[in-house]
């Protein structure tokens, strides 16, 4: 989300004196290091993973970020970020497209902060799940920050095409070239206005909604589909760029993606991926339950006569480990039923069936009952 301050706000060189140096020298690393090094490195790991699953808005998100960080340096890219002017159409072009970048990531933070209130709506929560990964819905609101782009752009560049004499480098202390065209900025402005406040009023509502049920969402998160970090990292997030931007808008610019990467690169999936020399062994695989219905072994056999003790000790090794193959069989339901006895007795009756409990569940903590069986028949 950016805010409408950002094209008021602008710090230019003079404005800042002797440090502007080293402050575009800042910029300049936020640029570069998050959004052409750190922010690909995650949307590959988020793209790549199997072990982990983000949704498309949140990669969109760290998409728009990267565009945004190209677009800021095309200057640094040909030389032209110091020095005498740059040429004017590249001034023109790139103008145009910074222009286009506050409505288009607005839009993406928007999609990001609509998805995760849906999945928070339990109106909405049934729908969700009935839906693909790239519904009608997934994609518009994936393709709905490059078409704002787009249109934005497009009338930035047409407008600094018309008025070249109101684009130069010389009014901001990054490398991008700005633009003062009143129609342009207050069009760019309003519309940013309105989607961060569309934005603003999903996110109070999902906080307000966090509030009152937290204890109940956190016990339901895994089993009913819903990402409380995410809600929480992107209020982080949003946060972040309400606040940064109020203090150092040109800064706020080049460091959000910084923030992005810091914000949802933290999260143990990502970063269990990346300790790759630290990998724990893999799990086995648990066999679904439904297949256990067509797999069962045979119940082990059973005799009265494992219940007297023989003299032999060889026998009588036998016939304990027949009784344990037994019971095991039982506990783990692997040829019979397992109900709750009150005593080892009931296990095995003489001429009826066993009696049932109200309710049934499985015992396999209770191996040592056998034993208890046993010494009650000596």
């Amino acid at each position: 989300m950016v805010s409408t301050w950002i094209h008021y706000k602008r710090v230019s060189a003079e404005e800042i004196g002797p440090s502007a140096s080293a402050d575009l020298s800042v910029w300049l690393f936020f640029q570069i290091a998050a959004d052409h090094i750190l922010l690909p490195i995650l949307v590959a790991t988020f793209l790549l993973s199997r072990s982990i699953a983000r949704h498309p808005t949140v990669i969109n998100v760290c998409c728009t970020w990267i565009i945004a960080g190209i677009i800021s340096s095309l200057l640094f890219y040909v030389g032209e970020h110091v020095g005498p002017e740059p040429s004017k159409g590249l001034c023109i072009a790139q103008s145009g497209l910074i222009a286009a970048v506050p409505p288009m990531t607005s839009v993406a933070v928007l999609a990001l902060v609509y998805h995760t209130w849906a999945s928070f709506n339990p109106s909405r929560v049934e729908s969700r799940r009935k839906l693909s990964k790239y519904s009608p819905l997934v994609i518009a609101l994936l393709s709905a920050p490059y078409i704002v782009f787009a249109i934005f752009a497009g009338i930035g560049i047409g407008l600094g095409t018309q008025h070249p004499e109101m684009v130069n480098r010389a009014r901001r202390s990054s490398t991008a070239p700005s633009t003062r065209i009143p129609c342009n900025d207050n069009t760019m402005a309003i519309f940013t206005a309105l989607v961060c406040i569309a934005a603003t009023i999903l996110e109070l509502r999902l906080v307000v909604m966090l509030s009152r049920n937290w204890r109940a969402l956190r016990r339901a998160g895994y089993d009913s589909g819903i990402d409380i970090q995410l809600a929480i990292r992107v209020g982080i997030f949003t946060l972040y760029i309400l606040t940064a931007t109020i203090v150092f808008p040109d800064m706020f610019a080049a460091s959000v993606g910084m923030a992005f990467f810091l914000v949802f690169a933290s999260q143990s999936d990502v970063l269990r991926v990346w300790r790759f020399w630290r990998q724990s062994p893999p799990k086995p695989k648990q066999t679904p339950r439904s297949s256990l219905s067509r797999t069962l072994t045979p119940q082990p056999s059973f005799s009265l006569d494992l219940f007297k003790r023989t003299d032999s000790e060889l026998s009588e090794q036998a016939r304990l480990e027949a009784l344990h193959a037994y019971y095991a069989a039982r506990v783990h339901e692997m040829g019979v039923e397992v109900e709750v006895i009150k005593r080892p007795e009931d296990a095995f009756v003489v001429g009826r069936e066993p009696r049932r409990a109200g309710r049934r569940r499985k015992c396999g903590h209770r191996m040592g009952a056998i034993d208890t069986l046993d010494s009650s028949r000596h």
